[in-house]
């Protein structure tokens, strides 16, 4: 569903229910076409652990082009 996925840890600090939060989570910048958002939306949906992930789909608006047709390729069917 996406190429070169990218995974990091951070601390966040956070309301959620009139309740403070201060924990370390992890955020991912997939790389994926436009058209699998929905299904990537559907998979973090079934293993996430909060009631609702954050989860953006974000344009790419200029970029290397061979690198643009890898993740086309990578993420064909």
């Amino acid at each position: 569903m996406c190429g070169c996925p990218h995974d990091s840890p951070y601390r966040t600090a956070y309301r959620w229910r009139e309740e403070a939060n201060d924990t370390t989570e992890a955020s991912a910048a997939l790389r994926t076409r436009r058209t699998l958002v929905n299904a990537i939306v559907k998979r973090t949906r079934q293993g996430h652990p909060y009631e609702f992930a954050c989860v953006a789909g974000l344009p790419i608006i200029d970029g290397d082009q061979e690198y643009a047709r890898w993740i086309i390729d990578e993420t064909s069917n």
